[in-house]
């Protein structure tokens, strides 16, 4: 599949990622840092779960457990079943690719660099965090007063999310784009079990 990806069909995908890793700078390299770590999805699931605590009180359980499993499901589809299937190399791992541009990536403390597994495609990142913010958002729409504000922070923190891995050099915009196809797709689906079986309010 990797000679798929390198033909001309894709240069797009290839450019716009230069494009966006290219733009960088010591300074955001520590903001994408914090916005790329698994700490900050951890804060933003924990923020989303606590409104739908408040608003739920004794249902919340049901809530947060069929979010959480969702969101374990379409992560381990991914990672397990597609990235091994389709098998397209990180930017960060695929060097000839790029002929003279060199990838601009994360620097550790330790002063190695942040490449990520070998393949990329789809990203995790924006399938977790769409299929999580989908069904927050599903659940919340409804009980909060201003539903635009919640539909920025959600939808907002994921597409921050998603752009961070492109400046961080670990996966391509076409990366992106399935993650968020994919997850559209298996939140629907979730979306749909849940009213056909109203088991959860």
């Amino acid at each position: 599949m990797t000679e798929f990806f390198h033909s001309s069909a894709f240069d797009w995908d290839k450019h716009l990622f230069q494009l966006i890793n290219s733009h960088n700078s010591p300074f955001w390299d520590k903001v994408i840092w914090v916005i790329t770590s698994a700490q900050f999805g951890v804060v933003f699931f924990l923020l989303l779960s606590a409104l739908v605590i408040w608003f739920y009180r004794k249902q919340s359980w049901k809530i947060l457990l069929f979010v959480a499993v969702v969101s374990l499901l379409g992560d381990t589809f991914g990672a397990r079943v597609l990235k091994p299937t389709l098998q397209r190399l990180r930017p960060s791992h695929d060097a000839e690719y790029h002929g003279e541009y060199q990838v601009h990536l994360l620097q550790k403390k330790d002063g190695t660099y942040y490449y990520g597994g070998r393949y990329g495609c789809p990203s995790n990142h924006a399938i977790n965090y769409l299929t999580s913010s989908l069904l927050f958002f599903c659940f919340l729409r409804t009980k909060v007063r201003n539903r635009w504000l919640l539909a920025v922070f959600v939808f907002g923190t994921t597409l921050l999310a998603s752009y961070s891995r492109i400046y961080a050099g670990v996966h391509y915009p076409f990366d992106i784009l399935c993650g968020w196809i994919f997850a559209l797709i298996w939140a629907g689906l979730a979306i749909w079990l849940k009213r056909r079986t109203k088991i959860i309010p």
